[in-house]
């Protein structure tokens, strides 16, 4: 699986393997980011993203709406100190994906369907893919040695432990 992702106000994307979803919980139902020794900060961007349940390449806007049927949030934690913002193991947080009404296209998710035809120019499309869009850079968060911090987005509770 690969995901897809496009920066806050960027037509550019960058992929990055499974390894960077975070899939275990706590006892208490938290996600647990454990920061890297040399990372002094980390930024909490929050996204959307969909599902991609039909392989494809080269899809074009119009038939976009065909290649996926679920969408979601999340949180991506992201550091500039080690790789200009791209991601980590263990970083990427998402919601329980929820099914879109409709047979499509889905209206009010254009954007995912441009973003679908741009990276699908570049890169075949796999059932179980994510294309995630990055709505803002909310929150930086200045790590200090020996110490927790929480962040919460919607339903998505995350405990960051150093």
């Amino acid at each position: 699986m690969n995901l897809f992702f496009f920066p806050y106000q960027s037509e550019n994307f960058y992929t990055s393997p499974d390894t960077a979803l975070c899939r275990d919980k706590s006892d208490d139902g938290k996600f647990v980011y454990y920061v890297p020794d040399r990372i002094e900060t980390v930024r909490a961007i929050p996204l959307v993203f969909v599902k991609i349940s039909r392989a494809g390449k080269c899809v074009r806007q119009d038939y976009a709406h065909r290649h996926y049927s679920v969408c979601g949030y999340g949180v991506h934690l992201a550091t500039y100190d080690v790789n200009e913002g791209r991601t980590l193991d263990n970083s990427i947080f998402l919601s329980e994906a929820t099914q879109i009404e409709g047979s499509g296209p889905y209206e009010g998710f254009d954007f995912f369907d441009s973003a679908l035809e741009r990276a699908s120019e570049y890169m075949s499309l796999r059932s179980g893919d994510i294309l995630a869009l990055e709505l803002e850079d909310i929150q930086a968060f200045e790590i200090e040695p020996n110490k927790n911090y929480s962040l919460t987005y919607k339903d998505v509770a995350i405990e960051l432990r150093s």
